[in-house]
């Protein structure tokens, strides 16, 4: 019995007795499906108890500690020069058999023993070249976390860089590591990679004088200095300090360290500061000098802001142009009920009653399943439009594309074989990436909980909005449409005049009397001296 307990905990035991220490985890209620490429179809692990992640984790390091000591298949402590040979096949860019020899050399000595926290670095700089991003981060957290050899931590550091700039575990390496971290002195290239991060999480917290004391160690001439210039100046257009947000932004957008994708944050911003002071021309001006992916979530949300300022600008057909680019299939999928109110607006302003309320019925026949399910109170997260909705949000999205991308390199694990299996690292990694996928499901969906009941008290007021302006076009109809189109020919209407008698008939000429109330002209002599007539 004492044998079969230890087979079953070796293979629980290997995946994170390399990894390291477990760390705190959020826990949150019910998981949810998910969207395609491993978000949709999937079904999402049961919710776990306060500490669950964590006690997973734990449990799986105390067996793994007891294997070591006293597992029957356990192999022999690899000599120094495994080591050797894996920084040999690493420097030949041989990462699969680094990435083999330098877990073989970790998973079967104990944490002292020397170059153990080298192994750690070329083992997550390895796996990560290789295309698994999520299990290079977990070794590089270790030895950045750790920091039991300081001259490795600016190198860790700066691979834990490279991985931003593809989706990654934001709570892992944002969260716990950098702005839970006192890294003490580091050298300027990466000084302010950390420095930034840190500054951004205490101005999100409302620590505006920490933020700006740790942004003042960025330096002027690199790229993360335009980046705190624009944080600062989102902080103050919050604040309702315009001025000062509208200078930051410019001096950001032309620091010459500043890449594209800021540049374009900071000309939307400026755009829609002068949208909201209803300069639309200037505005427009602004929207057309911005580059984003074409066919993207981004382009389409630029096209609707793009449209208002065209309306506010009454250039009625362009707005009209713009919102039938939305109907293009690359954006079947974009979450805008507000461009169904804004053709509506349009066409009214035409005076097409018609086509107006048309676009209502097309709202009402689009939104009908999701109003549905918002009035029988099930659980938003099951409904596919306030799904998709949620994820077009900035962070939940990263975090759906980070929950993609674990499944992705998860699937790649069988296709290696080789080294990985002989060593036992091919086991590791599938245990490492099912406790990411089970974590991510957690926070995901209680992210989409939140975010989906956002979405869908906006889609309410979408729909009271709607409701109004269906009585308004109805009101203008009823002004403006001629008799016979306003009601059908009764027999009272076919009146037989008679020859003669008390009252007055007078022939229909397509108008009311009320037509006319605007047009009255009132005509009075002009006894001025230095004119006359009349007017």
């Amino acid at each position: 019995m004492r044998t079969e307990i230890l087979s079953a905990a070796l293979l629980i035991g290997l995946a994170t007795s390399a990894v390291g220490a477990p760390q705190d985890e959020e826990t949150f209620d019910q998981p949810t499906d998910f969207e395609e490429e491993g978000l949709d179809g999937e079904e999402a692990p049961p919710p776990a108890e306060d500490g669950a992640l964590d006690k997973v984790t734990g449990e799986a390091a105390v067996e793994a500690d007891a294997e070591d000591i006293q597992g029957p298949n356990k192999r022999g402590a690899a000599p120094p020069e495994r080591f050797e040979e894996g920084l040999r096949a690493f420097y030949s860019d041989n990462y699969k058999d680094a990435a083999a020899l330098m877990y073989d050399y970790i998973a079967t000595n104990e944490a002292t023993v020397e170059n153990y926290e080298w192994a750690e670095y070329f083992l997550g700089v390895s796996l990560a070249r290789m295309g698994y991003r999520h299990a290079g981060a977990e070794y590089l957290y270790n030895v950045a976390k750790n920091r039991t050899r300081p001259e490795i931590l600016p190198e860790a550091l700066i691979e834990i860089e490279k991985l931003f700039r593809e989706p990654h575990d934001e709570t892992l390496l944002v969260d716990k590591l950098i702005v839970d971290s006192d890294f003490g002195f580091l050298p300027d290239y990466i000084s302010a990679f950390v420095r930034y991060h840190q500054g951004l999480s205490d101005l999100r917290a409302g620590r505006l004088v920490w933020a700006k004391r740790l942004f003042d160690q960025v330096p002027d001439d690199d790229p993360y200095y335009p980046k705190a210039l624009f944080a600062l100046a989102v902080q103050k257009w919050r604040a309702n300090k315009t001025a000062e947000a509208v200078r930051m932004f410019r001096i950001a957008l032309a620091h010459p360290q500043a890449r594209r994708e800021l540049r374009n944050e900071c000309r939307l911003a400026l755009a829609r500061v002068l949208y909201e002071r209803e300069e639309y021309k200037d505005a427009l001006k602004i929207y057309d000098s911005v580059e984003v992916p074409e066919l993207s979530v981004s382009e389409a949300s630029l096209y609707l802001e793009k449209a208002w300022t065209s309306y506010w600008l009454r250039d009625f057909r362009k707005t009209m142009g713009i919102l039938y680019a939305l109907e293009a299939p690359s954006y079947k999928d974009f979450y805008a009920p507000e461009k169904y109110l804004l053709r509506s607006l349009v066409y009214m302003n035409l005076c097409h009653y018609i086509p107006a309320k048309r676009e209502i019925r097309r709202f009402r026949f689009r939104f009908t399943e999701p109003l549905e399910s918002i009035r029988q109170r099930i659980d938003l997260r099951e409904d596919a439009v306030l799904r998709r909705a949620a994820l077009q949000d900035g962070r939940i999205g990263r975090s759906a594309d980070f929950r993609r991308m674990l499944a992705r390199e998860a699937d790649a694990i069988d296709f290696v074989g080789g080294p990985w299996i002989e060593t036992g690292l091919d086991e590791q990694l599938r245990m490492i990436y099912g406790l990411a996928i089970e974590k991510s499901d957690l926070r995901l969906g209680a992210a989409l909980r939140d975010q989906t009941r956002t979405r869908a008290e906006e889609l309410v007021e979408f729909e009271e909005q709607m409701y109004l302006l269906d009585y308004e076009v109805g009101l203008a109809i009823y002004r403006r449409l001629r008799k016979e189109d306003a009601r059908r020919q009764t027999e009272e209407d076919d009146l037989s005049i008679p020859a003669a008698g008390d009252e007055t008939y007078f022939a229909f000429r397509d108008e009311f009397w009320n037509d006319e109330l605007d047009t009255y002209d009132f005509f009075i002599d002009n006894r001025c001296f230095d004119a006359g007539g009349t007017e």
